[in-house]
């Protein structure tokens, strides 16, 4: 079945544009010193797929407490829960900004919580198993090498006699 069009996405859960606008108009904060009205009229004439992601967007920083909850949850992750001058840095951001540096953060102390106990695992497994012999490939490949050191060798100690002489 083919997904529907953001226009009908639009008029099947908020009747139409203008009950979307009011609804992000609540959880989104206008541009500077933008006013209401001027931010209800900007948004009119915004895309019915851009204003989907808005609601979508103004949803998710409701769930996670706010522009100040994110901004006090990213300085905490990077460890500079002091550092103001970047916390207000991040509150100038744009808030879809703010809430990627968030969950790109987030992953990211995942995968590193992930790893020690990935490789302590594979440490245990490595350990319990037998060493393997060496491959006849890895042999060829070492016994060439060192007929290519020796001849090496020979053919700089005949020059360095030669030069003796």
């Amino acid at each position: 079945m083919a997904k529907p069009t953001p226009l009908n996405q639009v008029k099947d859960k908020f009747g139409g544009k203008t009950e979307l606008v009011e609804k992000i108009v609540a959880l989104v904060e206008p541009k500077g010193d933008e006013s209401s009205d001027a931010h209800k009229r900007r948004l009119k004439n915004v895309s019915n797929k851009k204003l989907l992601h808005l609601l979508a967007l103004g949803e998710k920083v409701k769930s996670l407490g706010g522009r100040d909850a994110i901004v006090k949850r990213i300085l905490e992750l990077r460890g500079q829960s002091k550092d103001h001058e970047y916390g207000d840095k991040l509150k100038r951001l744009p808030l879809g900004k703010v809430v990627d540096v968030l969950g790109g953060l987030e992953r990211g102390t995942k995968e590193r919580t992930a790893k020690p106990a990935a490789k302590a695992t594979k440490a245990k497994a490595t350990k319990a198993a037998p060493a393997k012999a060496a491959t006849p490939v890895a042999q060829k490949g070492a016994k060439k090498g060192a007929k290519k050191g020796a001849a090496k060798g020979a053919k700089t100690a005949t020059r360095s006699r030669a030069a003796a002489r």
